[in-house]
């Protein structure tokens, strides 16, 4: 029986099991949101729209190459676009869905945080 609130039956064209090549280029996609400077990446981005890169290595508070790593990661797989104007590069985020992406995170994180805090699979120090 399904439950209530789930409809769609994503992926239902994709091999399923953990040598799929499908779930492996999933699982690849989904972590372009798990590590936690990406993440905090695509949310100061969300909040303040278009950021010059020195802006958001200062925020961040991590060394500018490690930033630029994860923003050119985030811009080869789609997530965000550059735009460049002398010697500055701003970012912003390239698509409406990753913004949706987030919002869904978000949401789906507050109705189960008890959980999530004491989960035994995922551990706090895993981000």
């Amino acid at each position: 029986m399904q439950e209530q609130g789930v409809q769609a039956r994503p992926f239902s064209e994709v091999e399923i099991g953990r040598d799929s090549e499908d779930m492996c280029l999933l699982a690849r996609f989904f972590n372009g949101f798990a590590n936690s400077t990406r993440l905090s990446i695509l949310l100061l981005l969300a909040q303040r729209g278009e950021t010059k890169v020195g802006e958001l290595v200062s925020e961040l508070g991590a060394p500018q190459p490690r930033v630029s790593d994860h923003l050119r990661c985030l811009s080869w797989c789609g997530y965000v676009k550059v735009r460049r104007e002398g010697r500055n590069a701003y970012y912003s985020i390239s698509d409406d869905r990753v913004l949706e992406m987030l919002s869904l995170g978000e949401s789906i994180l507050q109705d189960n945080i008890e959980h999530v805090e004491a989960c035994e699979v995922i551990k706090k120090g895993d981000c």
